[in-house]
């Protein structure tokens, strides 16, 4: 835990790299290195922990330390919704952050995608530039959508 204190300068999610390194590390499996006795498997971890932290394009970046930038244009105050019926707007804004919270929750992946998705317009052009078949993109997108649907509803029960 110092290490990663000292890393991340004393972020608040320092606890959060370690626990991310270590599931990583436990996904690998076996760790070759060629022996144990000397400080290799102190170095190792320290440069794993520096890529998760330092990297953008690290699954603990795109997890915890990245916004989106592109969700956050679709906030209220962005969007010309307006009525009168002060318990619409309420609902509308409850709505708005139910689907922000969602969001927030999907895998780096899922939430790379999605954004792409926002950005970008359409399927055939989130393709080309992921290089993931037009079809599998597809297919994700609708998952994605699913998933908020699902997740939203859940929580209203």
């Amino acid at each position: 835990m110092v290490i990663s204190n000292n890393i991340t300068r004393n972020h608040d999610l320092a606890g959060d790299l370690l626990n991310e390194v270590i599931v990583q590390l436990y996904e690998k499996g076996n760790i070759e290195l060629h022996n144990y006795e000397d400080e290799t498997i102190k170095f190792y971890l320290i440069k794993v922990l520096k890529i998760n932290w330092y990297s953008k394009t690290s699954p603990f970046y795109y997890k915890n330390r990245k916004e989106s930038n592109n969700y956050s244009e679709l906030k209220p105050e962005h969007v010309n919704y307006v009525t009168t019926d002060q318990e619409e707007q309420k609902t509308y804004e409850e709505m708005l952050t139910a689907v922000e919270e969602e969001f927030a929750e999907l895998t780096w992946f899922n939430k790379r995608l999605f954004e792409l998705y926002l950005t970008l317009g359409s399927l055939k052009k989130v393709s080309k530039q992921t290089g993931i078949p037009i079809a599998s993109t597809g297919r994700y997108i609708r998952e994605i959508k699913q998933e908020i649907r699902i997740n939203i509803n859940r929580k209203k029960l």
